[in-house]
């Protein structure tokens, strides 16, 4: 876990130096600081959630992806108790047995206010991380914002990290998972059930593969996984060839791709071009005179 106490103290320190430079630096500080927060918390879920499959890159964006994908308890507060304890010889079993014994804590996880983490982090990046853009109406510029400001959203940071007391991370699932192997790499892809109701489009989470599929349920209420391809048709012998959905993403206008045809070996060319579809739409007038000669 990262050490909040070694942040405050350093960011503390650049406070005390009360320069322009030094607020400048300690507002720095503690950006870097609240995305760590958030940065380390995802980490703990990266074999759940692809980078790819990242709506936002934003801190708080990701939790919030996190706990609507995979887990809420990401941003919660909890504490991991043990018991050695047995019941009459016996291991609890019933709600009632677990309640009855006695604990031990092993740690705690400190709830992360991400909305208010969010305030913070574009706080001290507003007032002392970027030089607004002139206009007509402005001053001189200036490299530095006004150290009072800065003074002020910094301290807000400091006061924040100062309320997390929690010694603990914990990730994963605390639910019934589903899991399969990608079919091209075979890295182990899985997500909590509850959270598989509705048809889900998944990336493979090895950074160097482009695999993604769509996981949904079947007529038996079984899942069933689809691959995620564009279809084309080999020149040479008409035999499919399939591309990775996500090869796709990243092309530009023009750029080619080669697919070699491992049936008769014949080499194809698809290029990035825009493709106008044209649709005939028919006036409202010849509709309600279609309706009136009927």
């Amino acid at each position: 876990m990262l050490d909040i106490p070694k942040r405050i103290t350093v960011i503390n320190s650049l406070l005390e130096q009360d320069t322009e430079q030094s607020l400048t630096y300690a507002a720095l500080e503690c950006r870097l600081t609240l995305e760590y927060l958030c940065y380390e918390r995802f980490k703990l879920y990266y074999s759940y959630l692809s980078e790819s499959d990242l709506k936002k890159w934003q801190p708080r964006h990701i939790i919030k992806q996190i706990s609507d994908d995979i887990d809420d308890n990401i941003s919660k507060e909890f504490t991991i108790s043990i018991s050695a304890e047995k019941i009459d010889g016996r291991l609890p079993k019933t709600k009632e047995d677990f309640e009855s014994v006695k604990y031990t804590p092993l740690g705690t996880q400190s709830e992360l206010k991400i909305n208010k983490l969010h305030q913070l982090w574009n706080g001290v990046s507003n007032v002392a991380l970027h030089i607004p853009v002139p206009s007509i109406s402005s001053g001189n510029l200036n490299i530095y914002g006004d150290k009072d400001n800065i003074r002020k959203k910094v301290n807000d940071v400091v006061s924040f990290l100062s309320g997390m007391k929690g010694n603990l991370l914990m990730g994963g699932s605390f639910s019934e998972e589903y899991g399969f192997s990608c079919f091209a790499c075979n890295t182990k892809i899985k997500r909590p059930v509850r959270k598989l109701q509705h048809e889900t489009v998944v990336s493979c989470i090895n950074p160097k593969c482009q695999e993604s599929y769509i996981i949904q349920k079947d007529g038996n209420d079984e899942f069933e996984v689809t691959r995620r391809v564009i279809k084309f048709s080999c020149a040479g012998c008409n035999e499919d060839l399939e591309i990775p959905t996500r090869i796709f993403r990243e092309l530009h206008f023009d750029q080619k791709i080669n697919i070699n045809c491992g049936k008769c070996n014949t080499l194809s060319e698809v290029i990035m071009r825009p493709m106008m579809k044209s649709t005939k739409i028919e006036s409202p007038h010849n509709k309600a005179l279609q309706r009136t000669t009927r």
